[in-house]
Protein backbone atom coordinates (compact mmCIF):
# COMPACT_ATOMS: atom_id res chain seq x y z
CA UNK A 1 0.00 0.00 0.00
CA UNK A 2 1.51 3.35 -0.64
CA UNK A 3 0.44 7.04 -0.12
CA UNK A 4 2.92 7.82 -3.75
CA UNK A 5 -0.04 5.51 -5.74
CA UNK A 6 -2.70 7.80 -4.19
CA UNK A 7 -0.69 10.97 -4.99
CA UNK A 8 -0.05 9.94 -8.28
CA UNK A 9 -4.35 9.20 -8.36
CA UNK A 10 -4.77 12.73 -7.15
CA UNK A 11 -2.23 14.38 -9.58
CA UNK A 12 -4.31 13.44 -12.65
CA UNK A 13 -7.23 15.82 -10.96
CA UNK A 14 -7.51 20.05 -10.75
CA UNK A 15 -10.53 21.97 -9.23
CA UNK A 16 -13.18 21.46 -6.65
CA UNK A 17 -13.46 18.04 -7.41
CA UNK A 18 -9.06 17.46 -5.99
CA UNK A 19 -10.57 19.57 -3.21
CA UNK A 20 -13.01 17.69 -1.77
CA UNK A 21 -11.13 14.40 -2.63
CA UNK A 22 -8.30 15.69 -0.48
CA UNK A 23 -10.36 16.89 2.31
CA UNK A 24 -11.92 13.23 2.53
CA UNK A 25 -8.60 11.94 2.61
CA UNK A 26 -7.18 13.81 5.23
CA UNK A 27 -10.27 13.01 7.37
CA UNK A 28 -10.44 9.28 6.77
CA UNK A 29 -6.10 9.06 8.13
CA UNK A 30 -7.33 11.24 11.01
CA UNK A 31 -9.97 8.82 12.04
CA UNK A 32 -8.72 5.82 10.99
CA UNK A 33 -5.25 5.69 12.90
CA UNK A 34 -2.39 3.30 11.88
CA UNK A 35 -5.03 3.17 8.34
CA UNK A 36 -3.04 2.62 5.35
CA UNK A 37 -3.14 4.14 2.05
CA UNK A 38 -3.04 2.31 -1.59
CA UNK A 39 -5.43 2.10 -4.72
CA UNK A 40 -7.90 -0.80 -4.60
CA UNK A 41 -10.44 -0.97 -7.96
CA UNK A 42 -8.18 1.93 -9.64
CA UNK A 43 -9.45 4.22 -6.82
CA UNK A 44 -7.37 5.41 -3.31
CA UNK A 45 -8.54 2.93 -0.33
CA UNK A 46 -7.99 3.40 3.57
CA UNK A 47 -7.09 0.10 4.84
CA UNK A 48 -6.64 -1.10 8.54
CA UNK A 49 -5.27 -4.58 9.31
CA UNK A 50 -5.25 -5.82 5.45
CA UNK A 51 -8.88 -4.72 5.37
CA UNK A 52 -10.76 -1.79 3.20
CA UNK A 53 -12.39 0.45 5.50
CA UNK A 54 -13.38 3.38 2.65
CA UNK A 55 -12.42 4.17 -0.81
CA UNK A 56 -13.20 7.55 -3.18
CA UNK A 57 -12.92 8.11 -6.33
CA UNK A 58 -13.18 11.75 -8.45
CA UNK A 59 -15.99 11.67 -11.24
CA UNK A 60 -17.30 14.47 -13.74
CA UNK A 61 -19.38 16.13 -11.09
CA UNK A 62 -18.81 14.51 -8.10
CA UNK A 63 -16.66 12.19 -5.64
CA UNK A 64 -17.76 8.99 -4.86
CA UNK A 65 -17.15 7.24 -1.44
CA UNK A 66 -17.14 4.04 -1.37
CA UNK A 67 -17.68 1.86 1.78
CA UNK A 68 -16.33 -1.43 0.58
CA UNK A 69 -19.78 -2.76 2.10
CA UNK A 70 -23.70 -2.27 0.68
CA UNK A 71 -25.31 -2.77 4.46
CA UNK A 72 -22.85 0.25 5.46
CA UNK A 73 -25.06 3.11 3.88
CA UNK A 74 -28.54 1.92 5.02
CA UNK A 75 -27.50 2.19 8.31
CA UNK A 76 -27.36 6.24 8.26
CA UNK A 77 -30.50 7.22 6.78
CA UNK A 78 -29.52 10.76 7.03
CA UNK A 79 -27.15 10.46 4.22
CA UNK A 80 -30.45 10.19 1.95
CA UNK A 81 -31.43 13.92 2.86
CA UNK A 82 -28.23 15.54 1.12
CA UNK A 83 -26.78 13.38 -0.99
CA UNK A 84 -27.39 11.19 -4.10
CA UNK A 85 -26.05 7.53 -3.66
CA UNK A 86 -26.60 3.45 -5.04
CA UNK A 87 -26.11 0.59 -2.56
CA UNK A 88 -22.67 1.38 -2.41
CA UNK A 89 -21.56 4.46 -2.77
CA UNK A 90 -22.39 7.68 -1.28
CA UNK A 91 -22.01 10.88 -4.11
CA UNK A 92 -20.57 13.93 -3.01
CA UNK A 93 -20.93 17.23 -5.07
CA UNK A 94 -17.59 19.00 -5.95
CA UNK A 95 -17.33 21.82 -3.93
CA UNK A 96 -18.95 20.06 -0.96
CA UNK A 97 -17.89 18.69 2.10
CA UNK A 98 -18.70 15.61 4.26
CA UNK A 99 -18.92 17.11 7.78
CA UNK A 100 -16.50 14.87 9.70
CA UNK A 101 -18.88 13.65 12.23
CA UNK A 102 -20.71 12.05 9.07
CA UNK A 103 -17.17 10.50 8.31
CA UNK A 104 -17.09 9.56 11.78
CA UNK A 105 -20.08 7.79 11.35
CA UNK A 106 -19.49 5.76 8.30
CA UNK A 107 -15.88 4.60 9.61
CA UNK A 108 -17.15 3.72 12.85
CA UNK A 109 -19.98 1.37 11.25
CA UNK A 110 -17.30 -0.24 8.92
CA UNK A 111 -14.82 -0.51 11.34
CA UNK A 112 -17.72 -2.34 13.74
CA UNK A 113 -18.76 -4.53 10.61
CA UNK A 114 -15.01 -5.86 10.29
CA UNK A 115 -14.99 -6.33 14.06
CA UNK A 116 -11.96 -3.48 14.05
CA UNK A 117 -13.54 -0.75 16.35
Amino acid sequence: MSSAAVDNYLAQFQGPGLETAQRLRATLLELIPGGQEGISYGMPVVTLSGKAIAGYAIAKNHVGYYPHSSLVLEQIPELAETFKMTKGALHIPHGTWLDQALVAKLVKVRLEQLGLS
